[in-house]
């Protein structure tokens, strides 16, 4: 799995599969927000990513008492019309859980999803793989 384009551009839901999939702790939690807005004159359809990864990482034997926010990233992009309603599309298609949400309204809309562990957050990954693919890949 590379987390990063050929032209070295993190491709910021790979890295977070990846840092995910490598961490031992079962206490890592993952915030990621999307969302697509269209109200702007200047720039009609564009998109805000967040993720955040958090862990409790306690280590007194080496010195270090607690750490949290091991990562997190902030990406914004000025989509074409085509690029914001398949992504908008990909949304529509997903579904609503306890660690997946989805709220619209005529300016846009917005998808959060937690995860509070491990596993939890590799299972969220293989079922909107679609959807992170494709935002992934907007960066060439």
């Amino acid at each position: 799995m590379n987390a990063f384009n050929d032209n070295g551009n993190i491709k910021q839901f790979q890295l977070t599969r990846m840092i995910n999939e490598k961490c031992s702790d079962e206490h890592t939690i993952t915030k990621i927000s999307i969302v697509l807005r269209r109200d702007k004159i200047e720039a009609p359809y564009y998109m805000v990513t967040k993720i955040k990864v958090s862990s409790c990482i306690d280590n007194e034997s080496g010195g270090l008492v607690h750490a949290m926010d091991m990562m997190s990233l902030n990406r914004m992009h000025n989509l074409s019309e085509d690029a914001y309603h398949e992504i908008e599309s990909l949304i529509d298609d997903a579904c609503e859980s306890d660690a997946v949400k989805v709220t619209s309204d005529e300016k846009g809309m917005k998808m959060a999803i937690m995860s509070k562990s491990n596993s939890e957050s590799i299972s969220l990954f293989e079922n909107y793989r679609k959807l992170f693919e494709r935002i992934d890949n907007l960066i060439c």
